[in-house]
């Protein structure tokens, strides 16, 4: 999976396709306009036009992490809809962003022991096309600790397959059959 990328600039950026008119854009229209996965649409208020193009969209809030078992230094991957991905859900109305990743993480691989939030990762942002409505999903992304038992259970409602234990090593190979934002994500904790 590629990552496709719009620039919100006023100077133009060399070798990028520019695109005259950003808005009013829907996700599949905008998908044909990519080249080499990457427009720009110049303006001389790039940050206004920016909030106009968020307008166009219907805005989902997630939040969810990676997280770490010190005492088997192995990190928690899930596997929905054939791709290696980290447990994340929606945050629930009057939910915080942090509470939300806490219960959906163990919501979705089943975990019973203490999660402890550590800090913020970063958000990603993606769009999709859902019941020909275009969708803006902001996923807020934290590093956590697990001190308990290594067992897991797939919620399977949410289409994950497996929940697994892995060390940097297999994670590498999963970030061969993964999306663009969670390599993001990954190179983001990794960062020191």
């Amino acid at each position: 999976m590629d990552k496709q990328v719009i620039h919100f600039t006023s100077e133009a950026i060399p070798n990028v396709e520019i695109v005259e008119n950003a808005m009013p854009l829907n996700v599949l229209a905008l998908s044909t306009l990519f080249k080499n996965n990457e427009i720009q649409s110049l303006n001389p208020h790039p940050k206004s036009e920016l909030k106009s193009f968020f307008k166009q969209f219907n805005k989902l809030k997630t939040a969810g992490g990676l997280v770490y078992h010190p005492a088997s230094q192995k990190y928690l991957w899930i596997k929905r809809l054939g791709y290696w991905d980290l447990p994340k859900g929606k945050i629930e109305p009057g939910e915080s962003s942090k509470d939300a990743a806490i219960r959906e993480i163990r919501e979705e691989c089943g975990l019973t022991g203490e999660l402890v939030l550590k800090h913020r990762i970063c958000s990603t942002y993606h769009v999709y096309e859902l019941k020909n409505k275009s969708i803006l999903k902001k996923n807020n992304w934290y590093y956590l600790e697990y001190e308990g038992d290594l067992t897991t259970t797939p919620q399977t409602e949410e289409q994950i397959t497996e929940v697994c234990w892995l060390t940097e090593v297999e994670i590498n190979e999963c970030l061969k059959n993964t999306y663009p934002s969670i390599q993001e994500v990954m190179e983001r904790a990794f960062e020191s």
